[in-house]
């Protein structure tokens, strides 16, 4: 494990975060969350931004340091954003996640990005159930579906991962408001929830130190009990905050313990979670930029103040790139962000196939994984106690029989312990025989390998909640003036 940070500065820059909170405070435009501020006893308001007690702040802090990630269903799995994060020791193998958030679609073939459709997120999650259960990659659905109402796209993106994936619906969309009660419903039902009025809140908030995101307006609803929040934020380098990364991590630090604390002095009994978050920009376009050495760097540094804070889990580390399409740029990111994240200790992955988070790949997705495992395997121990003595044995007895080593037992026995007979591309090893093949695309091969595992897929959830959520599912596109899906 590499650590990126010189000992003591991730403290530092803890202690230098926390100063800053109780200084500065953190500003809102939420006059409702300013109200509610003022007649709280912990918080201040002036001049629009709120102030926490020292109190709060540090009775906040010691809450972050004891809240691990909850155990989740049966496999493991939240259905949201707790799965944005992991407990530090509980597994040894490497964790690969696919991300949900893409709303386009790469046809690589025609070199297009298109909106996504309903159909293409059908298919790519029933890719994604193959691969779950044939090598326990995790995920639910590939992406949101464009091509239906827009309160309904985030609904119907839970509704196919339910349908046609084993591990059930997930999204992190916000949800129409006018929707949100049906859908909680539909989560009750497909999740089998025994307190179908919680809620968990993810609260990204935009930069300089502010609180202010669409989903506040759920925390001061009377009909419903916030269990688990998480504030984050993405302030970027020489935009939105410091140019440099230690500024940065300073800022992105004081806005979420301060939404934090400030949450945690309206909704004392809700569990508090964070992640700070802060980005690279392009220099010429001024956006985020991906999979360049300044991301690779903060991320880096990330599991580190993780660490520092005390926090019994850190971030599942995100692998993305700016390439739109496959290819040298792509492979390139990812392989930076492959190696990078194994160097600085992280075990756990989320898979972003193209254009940052935005565009849905198939086979980039299985560049991607495959890519990991390799890198993740390449990294294993060589050698278990008494190897050494015992290949000397071997050596000796194939020598005394004037024998081959293709042909003795041993070589036979393990054979495939030693060499990875489960390959994506079809590799040639000389330009004469790629040419006697046909001179073939890389990606036929890839495409070739999605194909065959689409064809495995077979499965259904329970046909008593499927039959229930279908019913809600319906009168919910009733209410859009919305053709549904065909679910049965």
């Amino acid at each position: 494990m590499y650590r990126i940070l010189k000992p003591g500065l991730a403290k530092e820059m803890i202690e230098q975060a926390c100063k800053i909170v109780l200084e500065k405070g953190i500003a809102t435009r939420n006059t409702t969350l300013l109200e509610k501020a003022g007649r709280n006893g912990m918080l201040a308001v002036r001049n629009g931004r709120i102030y926490p007690s020292r109190e709060i702040f540090e009775s906040c802090l010691g809450q972050l340091k004891n809240n691990k990630v909850p155990q989740g269903d049966s496999s493991g799995n939240h259905h949201g954003w707790p799965d944005m994060l992991i407990n530090k020791g509980e597994d040894s193998d490497v964790v690969i996640r696919i991300t949900d958030l893409p709303y386009q679609y790469c046809n690589h073939e025609s070199h297009r990005i298109v909106p996504l459709t309903r159909q293409q997120v059908i298919e790519g999650t029933k890719l994604l159930h193959v691969l779950s259960e044939s090598q326990n990659i995790r995920g639910y659905s590939c992406g949101v579906p464009q091509d239906t109402h827009a309160c309904l796209k985030a609904i119907e993106q839970y509704l196919i991962g339910f349908r046609y994936n084993r591990n059930g619906g997930g999204t992190i969309q916000s949800i129409a408001r006018e929707a949100e009660a049906d859908f909680s419903r539909i989560r009750a039902i497909a999740e089998e929830l025994e307190h179908p009025d919680q809620r968990e809140l993810m609260l990204f908030s935009p930069s300089p130190l502010m609180l202010d995101t669409d989903d506040l307006w759920m925390c001061f609803r009377k009909d419903v009990m916030i269990t688990r929040f998480m504030t984050g934020s993405m302030p970027m380098m020489g935009m939105t905050g410091p140019v440099n990364p230690v500024g940065i991590y300073i800022l992105s630090l004081a806005e979420v313990l301060g939404a934090a604390s400030i949450l945690h002095a309206l909704l004392p009994f809700a569990q508090a979670y964070v992640y700070p978050h802060p980005q690279a920009m392009s220099l010429q376009t001024g956006q985020m930029a991906f999979g360049t050495v300044e991301h690779a760097r903060l991320e880096m540094m990330k599991i580190g103040i993780m660490d520092a804070l005390g926090l019994p889990y850190y971030n599942v580390k995100d692998i993305m790139t700016s390439a739109q399409m496959p290819g040298a740029m792509a492979q390139g990111d990812k392989a930076l962000g492959f190696f990078t994240g194994i160097m600085a200790g992280y075990r756990a992955f989320n898979l972003m196939p193209l254009s940052t988070d935005q565009v849905w790949s198939p086979v980039q997705a299985l560049l991607d994984i495959k890519n990991l495992q390799n890198a993740w395997k390449v990294m294993e121990p060589v050698g278990a106690e008494g190897r050494a003595q015992e290949s000397a044995r071997l050596i000796e007895e194939v020598l005394n029989a004037k024998s081959l080593f293709a042909e003795n037992a041993d070589t036979l026995l393990h054979m495939h312990d030693h060499y990875d007979v489960e390959t994506l591309h079809r590799r040639f090893f000389t330009s004469e025989s790629w040419a006697e093949a046909g001179r073939p695309e890389e990606l036929v091969a890839v495409e070739e390998k999605r194909k065959e595992l689409l064809a495995e897929w077979d499965y259904r959830p329970p046909q008593e909640k499927l039959g229930k959520v279908i019913d809600l599912y319906r009168k919910l596109c009733k209410k859009c003036n919305t053709e549904p899906l065909p679910l049965e």
